[in-house]
């Protein structure tokens, strides 16, 4: 390894420690005006999930679109990968960064550590659209970042927006390789009231994420991909 890709490396590893680096003045060195407020902003961005055992997507496609939902998509292909560190300083973090694909679209998403809950998946999240997936994967890659899991599922998104954004909930039904799921993200009370009228209660919600179910339920959790069999 040469010096400057050590120094690189060492570079996004600081970031990773601590994203405020990105905003520090150095000696001889101006940075834009953004800085802390933006930060700020974004750490406000809350996912607020959670995910739920389902026997019959299409019967449960049905009830959603009797309660007044619109489809945006109907079983499109979802191709993920959780990338971090070989010595895996994100996981220890309790964190993640995930490149996915999409509806022809690549999507970068950085989540941070859960927040203590009894019923909800609650975390930062930030993410952004980038243009060119493959590319940006490889610049991962070389920037130290490994592939630590992938993931695929075929996904159906439905919509309803309520007296304001506040009330807007998203659903989706994920077909995966370890089963069916609904994922309903939201407000707590907006999530309690569909499930309720889905036939559904606190009880059966579950907070974990595709990797832990994953790794519970595969008989060899070392095999790192939750892929659909060609």
């Amino acid at each position: 390894m040469d010096v400057l890709w050590q120094k690189n490396l060492g570079n996004a590893r600081c970031l990773v420690d601590n994203p405020n680096t990105l905003f520090e003045e150095r000696p001889g060195q101006k940075i834009h005006s953004m800085k802390a407020s933006t930060l700020s902003s974004a750490k406000r961005n809350l996912e607020i999930e959670v995910k739920l055992k389902i026997m019959s997507p299409q019967r449960l496609r049905t009830q959603i679109k009797r309660l007044g939902f619109h489809e945006l998509c109907h079983r499109e292909f979802e191709d993920n990968w959780l990338l971090d560190f070989p010595e895996k300083s994100l996981f220890k973090k309790r964190c993640l960064l995930r490149l996915r694909q999409f509806q022809g679209k690549s999507v970068l998403t950085f989540k941070g550590p859960k927040t203590a809950s009894a019923h909800f998946k609650i975390r930062e999240e930030l993410e952004t659209e980038v243009s060119d997936g493959a590319t940006f994967h490889e610049i991962l890659n070389r920037l130290g970042f490994v592939p630590a899991f992938r993931y695929q599922k075929c996904r159906s998104v439905f919509v309803k927006t309520r007296s304001g954004k506040s009330q807007r909930v998203v659903v989706t039904i994920d077909e995966t390789p370890i089963g069916n799921y609904l994922e309903m993200e939201g407000q707590p009370e907006t999530i309690r009231m569909l499930a309720r009228k889905l036939g559904y209660n606190p009880r059966n919600f579950i907070t974990q994420s595709y990797l832990e179910l994953y790794t519970k339920n595969k008989p060899r959790p070392q095999d790192r991909k939750m892929i659909f069999k060609k």
